[in-house]
C-alpha cells in the first residue's frame, strides 16, 4: 500500500507544486462563487485565454473529463444534492504545469418550521419572575449564516447568530430570558429565522417567522391564602365591577385596596366583596391584602381592564380626490377615534365583503386614543364601483363582552378610470348593407373614436360605420381617453369585383412558439416587375424572375412583427398583402390558492379561490377553467391586447356545502390559438386544492320506523365535519347512550329520538320502534294524522279504535279529555290553540295488554306582522355601476323553518332564501340582496315575499305577504348614442341634442358661429350658418358632447377674416394685440371682446385688438365683418392666459426621520397658484434624473393650488440623494419659449442600510504595502470583527496589514443595527518556488528510503 502512495504522490507532484507556490492560474471563474438551494439547478463557466493541452473540471457531481479544442466550459448540475461539494476547475498548460482554481459553494435549505414555546411553564405568567422562551428551527443549513431574531410586538429585542461549521441541516434551539410587568400582558412575543447568504444569496434574504406567543401576566403572589372570584374583570368605562376575595385560613384582618372602592380591613369575615358602581379610572390596580395568624401581611392583586369602544370609525383617501387611475397605487386611511385600550383593537379591511388586510397594536396606552390605519390598494377596471370600508374589533378576551365589540366605516365608493382595451385586435368583415364595422368599447372616461384607412378622407368621429359606404381595405379604429388609446383593424371584404391584391399567402395565417421557426410561401400568377418580402426578420429582397418567395425564420424571436409580401404587376400600382403572425408561450407556472382563508371551510360561507398563471403570451388567446374534480365550474377570458408575456391572476368565488367536502378543486390555463395553432391546444393544470368543509349534521330524514328484532339496529349514524356526538332521548331510556347504534331488540316499542350535534349545530331524528310480536301496534287511528294550526285557530282531531278496551283519552297541555271507557272515538278539540310547542297523544288501555299511545304532529304557525324592504346605509338616488344592499325584514312569523323570502324587480324573480332554524315560536327574520343597478333600472321596483309554505295540511294556496315596492331612482350620467351627426340644412331639420340622464341634463352650445349662450337640446338648422356646432350635455356626475357638422346644399362660403396671430397667449397682467384682415368689400368691421373692443370700422380692411394689462382669465375675443352681399360672420380667438406658481415645494409625507433602506415612503409636492393646469405638467427629479412626471386634464382657467405625490422605496445608494419637483408650463408654440419652470429646494434623503460588500471574497498578495480592507459603506456606520485560525487578538479596525498575517483565509464582518455582511480575504504568499521543490524533494527522498528499509 505505501509503494502505491509513492505513485500517487510522484503522479500528482506537478499540480501540488503549481498551486502550493501560489502561482497565478490562467482561469476565470464566472460567477466565482454560487450560493444553491439545495436540489436546484447551477452553472459556472470557466474560462481561458491561454493556449493549453486540455481543462476540465473535477467534481462530485457533474464533472467535465479534460477538452483540448475550448477555451470555456461549463459544470452544470441540474439538482445538487451534496452538500459539502468541492468543485475545481483545472488546466494543463503548454509548458506541462497543471494548475486549479476552487468554487466556493454555499448549498442551503430554509428552515421546515420555526415555532416558539416556554420552558417548563404553562399558563399565565407572573409579575417579575424570570421565565425562558425557547425557538426551535427545524432543518436549516448552513447554520453559520442562521441569524435567530427575537421580537415582542415589532420591538426587535435580541438575536443570535451561529459559528458552528456544519454544512449539512441541523436542528437549531435558541433560548431567551424575559421578566414580564403587568404592561406586558397581552403582548405577543415571537422568533424569527433569517438566512443572510450574501450577495450571490437569493435577495432579500429568506425570512421565515413562528406563530406569536400571547403571554398573559398574572400579578398575584402565589403562597398568598386568597382566592379572587373572578380572576380578571374587563368592565366598560363608568361601568360597575364587582368581585369576591375569600379565604379559608384565619387571619387578624383583610380587605381591599384600590383608588376606587377600597374597602378597610375585617376581621370577622372570610369573604370580602370591591365593589365599585361608575368606575371612571383607566389604570387601576386593587388587590386584596391578609394578614394571616401566622405569617406576614400578603395579597393578590386583581387584574382590571377598562375598556371604551371607538366613538367613530371613518374611512377616506390619502392626498387624492376623484377618480382613481387603473394600475396607479393610493393609500386608503382608516382613523378610529377614542377607543381604549388599543392592544386588544384589531383595524379590519374590507372590499366589498372580502376582508383584505388586518392590523393589531401592540402599545401599552390604556386611556383611550386616536389610531390611524393606511391600507395600498392598486385598483384596475374591475374595482370601478367597488366599495371599500374598515372595522374596528375590540377582542376583549373570554371575560369580555361575547361576541367582540364591532364597529365599521360608511362605505368608500371607488370610481376607476381605465383606458379602452378591445377584446380583439383584428376582425374581418364582409362587406353587406346590414354589417357595420362596430368600434365601440368600455373605458371610464367615455372614449372618442378616430378612424384611419387609405380609404376614407373624412374624419368620423362615430364608434360604428356603416360597411356598405365603404371600399375594400383595412380600417383602423382608435378609443381614446384621458389614460389611453387601443386600436382595432377591420378587414373589410367584398363579395362582389373589386379586385384584390393577385397574391396568395400559404399559409394565410401562422402561429409560432417563442424562439421557433417559420417559413410561408407567397405566389402570384400575374406577371409582374418584382414582388419580395418585408419583415424586422427574414426580408426577402425585390426578385423579378420567380413566381413563388418564401419567408422564413429560424428562430422567431420578435413578439410583435407584421412581415408583408409585395408585387409590382405589369399593370397596377404596387400592391401588398400583410401576414398575420401569432407568437405564443406556453405559461411557466399554475398555482391555486385561497385568498385571505387557511384551514378548513365553512359550509355556506363564501371563500375567494385564486388561480396564478405565469409569463404567458398572447393573452387574448388564454382561457383559465375552473375545476372541481372533473366537473368544469367556471371559466375566464382575457381581452388584453398584450403580446408579450404577462402574468394573469384570476378568482373563483364559492360556498361550499357538506358535497365538497374532500372535494378537489383546479384551475387549467389552456390556449387556445386557433387552427393554426398546436393541436390539441396547449393546457397547463395546477395542482389540485384540497378542500376541508365543516358542516353541521343532518340526516336524510326526520323519522324512520323500526320492526323490532334481534339483527335490526336504530342507526341515528350521520356524516358531519368535525364528528358528532350523539344523545338519545325517550320514556323508555333510563340511560344515557352516546353511541350513534342501539340494537332495537333491547327496546321497548315507542319513539326514540336521537341527537347528533357538533360545533356547528344539531340535527334531530325520531325512530318509532315497532314490534311484531305480542308487543302489537297500538290498535289507534288518527284523523287527521297531522294537523297544520294558526297561532289563536281551532283545531279537532279524532282518535278513533276497533278493539275492546278499558279507557282511552287524550293527553295534551291544552285540551286533554279524560279517560273514556264506553266510547271507540274521542276528538281532541281546542277553540283557540295558543301554546307554541304542542305535544297532544291518544292513549288506550287495552284488555289484553299494557296501555299504548300515538302522538299527534301539530304545527302552530303564524303569518309575518310585517314585510317590509329598505336599503342598508343608503338613502335617496342611486348611483348608476355602484353596489348597494336591499334589506328584507319579516317580523313575528313561526316556524321560520317552513318560511322562504323571495326578491323580485318587477314581475322577475331574482333570488330567494330558505333557513334551516328549528325555532318554534315567532322569530324576525333579515335577509339582504346586493344589487348594482345601471341607467334601465331608472324607475324600477324591487320587493320582497315572505312565503309559508306548511305543506299538504297546511293552507292552500301557501299564504304569502309582500312588501310595499321600492321605487329605485337611479343617477346616471348622459351618453349620447353617437359622438358626431352630419345635418344637412333645411327648415323642417333640428339639431337634436336630447340625451337621457338623470338629473336632467343642462345644455350648453359651442361654435364659431354662434353668439349667443343657448340652454335648449334643440336649434332649427334653417337658422345656423354651415359649420361645426359642439353641444354638451352636463348633470351632477359627467358630461358628454356631441358635435353636429351642418353642411348646406347652397353656396354659403367661409367667413373672409384672418386672424394675426390666430392664437394667443398672455401672462395675467400682460398686454397683447392681435390684427384682424381682409381681402373683400365690407360694409363694416370690427372687434367685440369684455376687454379692448374695437367698434365697428368701414372704411378699413385691417383692424387691431389691443389691451395693454389683461386682467380677465376667461375672454372670448372675435372679430366680425358685414360683407356687402352676405350676413355678418365672425371669427373667434383663442386666447389662453397664464400664470406662473407663487412657490413650489417638496415634503414627504407622514414622515420625519431617516429613511430605511427597502421601504416605502411617500413624497409631496405642493405647486400653489398656477393657471391654466391643464398646461401643468410636475416632475419629479432624483439629482438630475427625471424620474416620473405628472399632467392634468382639469378645465380650470384661474390659479389653483395642485398636489402631487410621489411613491419611493429607497436604497443604499439613495443616501444623500436629492429629491426636488418642478412646475413647467407648457403652453405651445406661441407660448413663452422656453417653456417658464419653476423647481422646489431639494429634499436631502438620509437612508439606512445595512453594510454590504461588493464581492465576498477577494484574493491579496501578502506585501509590505498591501492591506486587508475591509471598509464598506453602511449607515449608521458598521462596526467591524475579524476571524481567522491565525488571529488571537480581537480587532475592530477595517483595515489590517497584510504584512503583519500569516497566509490563509481572514472573514471580516460588518456589523449595523440593521444587519451584517462578511467577506473573505484569502492572502497567499509569494514564496519562492525551489524552496517548495527543495522540501518536495527531500520528502520524496525520504519516503524513498523508508521503503527501501
Amino acid at each position: 500500500m505505501f509503494q502505491h502512495f509513492i505513485v500517487y504522490l510522484f503522479a500528482v507532484s506537478p499540480l501540488v507544486s503549481l498551486t502550493g507556490a501560489e502561482a497565478e492560474c490562467p482561469l476565470q471563474l464566472n460567477p466565482q462563487r454560487v450560493v444553491v438551494r439545495y436540489g436546484g439547478s447551477v452553472e459556472v463557466n470557466c474560462n481561458t485565454s491561454v493556449l493549453h493541452k486540455g481543462m476540465g473540471w473535477e467534481a462530485n457531481e457533474g464533472i467535465v473529463p479534460k477538452i483540448i479544442n475550448q477555451n470555456l466550459i461549463t459544470w452544470r448540475v441540474s439538482e445538487l444534492i451534496d452538500w459539502d461539494i468541492k468543485p475545481f476547475c483545472y488546466i494543463n498548460t503548454n509548458d506541462s504545469k497543471q494548475c486549479l482554481i476552487e468554487l466556493p459553494v454555499t448549498v442551503y435549505k430554509t428552515p421546515d418550521s420555526v415555532s416558539i414555546s416556554t420552558v417548563n411553564h404553562r399558563g399565565p405568567m407572573k409579575e417579575g419572575q424570570q421565565y425562558e422562551l425557547q425557538c426551535d428551527v427545524h432543518d436549516v443549513a448552513p447554520v453559520q449564516y442562521l441569524t435567530v431574531k427575537w421580537y415582542k410586538g415589532q420591538t426587535l429585542l435580541h438575536q443570535t447568530t451561529f459559528s458552528d461549521t456544519d454544512k449539512t441541516p441541523v436542528n437549531k434551539t435558541v433560548t431567551l430570558l424575559i421578566r414580564p410587568d403587568r404592561a406586558d400582558d397581552g403582548a405577543q412575543y415571537r422568533c424569527e429565522a433569517e438566512l443572510d447568504l450574501g450577495a450571490e444569496g437569493p435577495q432579500p434574504s429568506p425570512k421565515y417567522s413562528s406563530e406569536p406567543l400571547n403571554v398573559e401576566v398574572y400579578c398575584a403572589e402565589a403562597e398568598c391564602p386568597l382566592q379572587l372570584n373572578p380572576q380578571r374583570v374587563v368592565v366598560r368605562y363608568a361601568g360597575s365591577v364587582e368581585v369576591n376575595c375569600k379565604t379559608s385560613v384565619l387571619h387578624r384582618g383583610m380587605g381591599w385596596e384600590a383608588s376606587e372602592g377600597a374597602v378597610p380591613m375585617t376581621k370577622n369575615q372570610n369573604l370580602i366583596t370591591w365593589r365599585v358602581i361608575n368606575l371612571t379610572e383607566w389604570d387601576m390596580f386593587p388587590f386584596c391584602y391578609i394578614n394571616p395568624n401566622e405569617g406576614a401581611q400578603c395579597k393578590v392583586e386583581l387584574p382590571v381592564t377598562v375598556y371604551k369602544t371607538p366613538d367613530s370609525v371613518s374611512i377616506s383617501t390619502v392626498n387624492h380626490r376623484g377618480p382613481m387611475i387603473e394600475g396607479q397605487q393610493y393609500e386608503l386611511q382608516c382613523d378610529v377615534h377614542d377607543v381604549a385600550p388599543v392592544q386588544y383593537l384589531t383595524v379590519k379591511w374590507y372590499k366589498g365583503q372580502t376582508l383584505l388586510n388586518q392590523t393589531t397594536f401592540s402599545d401599552t396606552d390604556k386611556t383611550p386614543v386616536n389610531k390611524t390605519v393606511t391600507l395600498l390598494i392598486r385598483p384596475d377596471r374591475a374595482d370601478d364601483g367597488a366599495q371599500y370600508w374598515c372595522e374596528a374589533e375590540l377582542d376583549l378576551g373570554a371575560e369580555g363582552p361575547q361576541p367582540s365589540p364591532k364597529y365599521s366605516s360608511e362605505p368608500l365608493n371607488v370610481e376607476v378610470y381605465y383606458k379602452p382595451q378591445h377584446s380583439s385586435s383584428t376582425e374581418t368583415i364582409i362587406k353587406d348593407d346590414k354589417v357595420m364595422l362596430d368600434c365601440s368599447v368600455k373605458a371610464n372616461p367615455a372614449p372618442d373614436y378616430t378612424w384611419s384607412s387609405d380609404h376614407l378622407n373624412l374624419n368620423i368621429s362615430s364608434s360604428v360605420i356603416e360597411s356598405s359606404a365603404l371600399s375594400p381595405g383595412k380600417y383602423t379604429c382608435t378609443a381614446t381617453n384621458s389614460l389611453g388609446r387601443d386600436s382595432k383593424v377591420f378587414i373589410l371584404k367584398s363579395t362582389g369585383a373589386e379586385a384584390e391584391c393577385p397574391l396568395q399567402l400559404n399559409p394565410q395565417r401562422v402561429v409560432v412558439r417563442y424562439g421557433g421557426s417559420v417559413e410561408v410561401n407567397c405566389k402570384t400568377s400575374v406577371l409582374h416587375k418584382g414582388m419580395g418580402w418585408e419583415a424586422s426578420e427574414g426580408a426577402v429582397p425585390k426578385i423579378i424572375n420567380q413566381n413563388l418567395i418564401t419567408w422564413r425564420v429560424s428562430e422567431l424571436t420578435e413578439w410583435d412583427m407584421f412581415p408583408f409580401c409585395y408585387i409590382n404587376p405589369n399593370e397596377g400600382a404596387q400592391c401588398e398583402v400583410k401576414l398575420p403572425v401569432t407568437i405564443y408561450k406556453t405559461p411557466d407556472s399554475v398555482s391555486i390558492s385561497t385568498v385571505n382563508h387557511r384551514g378548513p371551510m365553512i359550509e355556506g360561507q363564501q371563500y375567494e379561490l385564486q388561480c396564478d398563471v405565469h409569463d404567458v403570451a398572447p393573452v387574448q388567446y388564454l382561457t383559465v377553467k375552473w375545476y372541481k374534480g372533473q366537473t368544469l365550474l367556471h371559466q375566464t377570458t382575457f381581452s388584453d391586447t398584450d403580446k408579450t408575456p404577462v402574468n394573469k391572476t384570476v378568482t373563483l368565488l364559492i360556498r361550499p356545502d357538506r358535497a365538497d367536502d374532500g372535494a378537489q378543486y383546479w384551475c387549467e390555463a389552456e390556449l387556445d390559438l386557433g387552427a393554426e395553432g398546436p393541436q390539441p391546444s396547449p393546457k397547463y393544470s395546477s395542482e389540485p386544492l384540497n378542500v376541508e368543509v365543516y358542516y353541521k349534521p343532518q340526516h336524510s330524514s326526520s323519522t324512520e320506523t323500526i320492526i323490532k328484532d334481534d339483527k335490526v339496529m336504530l342507526d341515528c349514524s350521520v356524516k358531519a365535519n368535525p364528528a358528532p356526538d350523539y344523545t338519545w332521548s325517550s320514556d323508555h331510556l333510563n340511560l344515557n347512550i352516546s353511541s350513534s347504534v342501539i340494537e332495537s331488540s333491547a327496546l321497548s316499542p315507542g319513539k326514540y329520538t336521537c341527537t347528533a350535534t357538533n360545533s356547528l349545530g344539531r340535527d334531530s331524528k325520531v325512530f318509532i320502534l315497532k314490534s311484531t310480536g305480542a308487543e302489537a301496534e297500538c290498535p289507534l287511528q288518527l284523523n287527521p294524522q297531522r294537523v297544520v294550526v294558526r297561532y289563536g285557530g281551532s283545531v279537532e282531531v279524532n282518535c278513533k279504535t276497533s278493539v275492546l278496551h278499558r279507557g282511552m283519552g287524550w293527553e295534551a297541555s291544552e285540551g286533554a279529555v279524560p279517560m273514556t271507557k264506553n266510547q271507540n272515538l274521542i276528538t281532541w278539540r281546542v277553540i283557540n290553540l295558543t301554546e307554541w310547542d304542542i305535544f297532544p297523544i291518544c292513549y288506550i288501555n287495552l284488555n289484553k295488554g299494557a296501555q299504548c299511545k300515538v302522538e299527534l304532529p301539530v304545527t302552530v304557525y303564524k303569518t309575518p306582522d310585517s314585510v317590509s324592504i329598505s336599503t342598508v346605509n343608503h338613502r335617496g338616488p342611486m348611483i348608476e355601476g355602484q353596489q348597494y344592499e336591499l334589506q328584507c325584514d319579516v317580523h313575528d312569523v313561526a316556524p321560520v323553518q317552513y318560511l322562504t323570502v323571495k326578491w323580485y324587480k318587477g314581475q322577475t324573480l331574482l333570488n330567494q332564501t330558505t333557513f334551516s332554524d328549528t325555532d318554534k315560536t315567532p322569530v324576525n327574520k333579515t335577509v339582504t340582496l346586493l344589487i348594482r343597478p345601471d341607467r334601465d333600472d331608472d324607475g324600477a321596483q324591487y320587493r320582497c315575499e315572505a312565503e309559508l309554505d306548511l305543506g299538504a295540511e297546511g293552507p292552500q294556496p301557501s299564504p304569502k305577504y309582500s312588501s310595499e315596492p321600492l321605487n329605485v331612482e337611479v343617477y346616471y350620467k348622459p351618453q349620447h348614442s353617437s359622438s358626431t351627426e352630419t345635418i344637412i340644412k333645411d327648415d323642417k331639420v333640428m339639431l337634436d341634442c336630447s340625451v337621457k340622464a338623470n338629473p336632467a341634463p343642462d345644455y350648453t352650445w359651442s361654435s364659431d358661429h354662434l353668439n349667443l349662450n343657448i340652454s335648449s337640446s334643440v336649434i332649427e338648422s334653417s337658422a345656423l350658418s354651415p359649420g361645426k356646432y359642439t353641444c354638451t350635455a352636463t348633470n351632477s356626475l359627467g358630461r358628454d358632447s356631441k358635435v353636429f357638422i351642418l353642411k348646406s346644399t347652397g353656396a354659403e362660403a367661409e367667413c373672409p377674416l384672418q386672424l394675426n396671430p390666430q392664437r394667443v397667449v398672455v401672462r395675467y397682467g400682460g398686454s397683447v394685440e392681435v390684427n384682424c384682415k381682409t381681402s373683400v368689400l365690407h360694409k363694416g368691421m370690427g372687434w367685440e371682446a369684455s376687454e379692448g373692443a374695437v367698434p365697428k370700422i368701414i372704411n378699413q380692411n385691417l383692424i387691431t385688438w389691443r389691451v395693454s394689462e389683461l386682467t380677465e382669465w376667461d375672454i372670448f375675443p372675435f372679430c366680425y365683418i358685414n360683407l356687402n352681399k352676405g350676413a355678418q360672420c365672425e371669427v373667434k380667438l383663442p386666447v389662453t392666459v397664464y400664470k406662473t406658481p407663487d412657490s413650489v415645494s417638496i415634503s414627504t409625507v407622514n414622515h420625519t426621520k431617516p429613511m430605511i433602506e427597502g421601504q416605502q415612503y411617500e413624497l409631496q409636492c405642493d405647486v400653489h397658484d398656477v393657471a391654466p393646469v391643464e398646461y401643468l405638467t410636475v416632475k419629479w427629479y432624483k439629482n438630475q434624473t427625471l424620474i416620473n412626471e405628472t399632467t392634468f386634464s382639469d378645465t380650470d382657467k384661474t390659479p389653483v393650488n395642485k398636489t402631487v405625490t410621489l411613491l419611493i422605496r429607497p436604497n443604499g445608494n439613495d443616501n444623500r440623494a436629492q429629491y426636488r419637483c418642478e412646475a413647467e408650463l407648457d403652453l405651445g408654440a406661441e407660448g413663452p419659449q422656453p417653456s417658464p419652470k419653476y423647481s422646489s429646494k431639494s429634499l436631502n434623503v438620509e437612508v439606512y442600510y445595512k453594510p454590504r460588500h461588493s464581492s465576498s471574497t477577494e484574493t491579496i498578495i501578502k506585501d509590505v504595502k498591501g492591506v486587508l480592507n475591509c471598509t464598506v459603506k453602511a449607515n449608521p456606520a458598521p462596526d467591524y470583527t475579524w476571524s481567522s485560525d491565525h488571529l488571537n487578538l480581537n480587532i475592530s479596525s477595517s483595515v489590517i496589514k497584510s504584512s503583519a498575517l500569516s497566509p490563509g483565509k481572514y472573514t471580516c464582518t460588518a456589523s449595523n443595527i440593521l444587519g451584517r455582511d462578511s467577506k473573505v480575504f484569502i492572502l497567499k504568499s509569494t514564496g519562492i518556488r525551489p524552496t517548495f521543490w527543495t522540501v518536495l524533494t527531500v520528502f520524496q527522498l525520504s519516503v524513498a528510503l523508508i521503503s527501501v528499509i
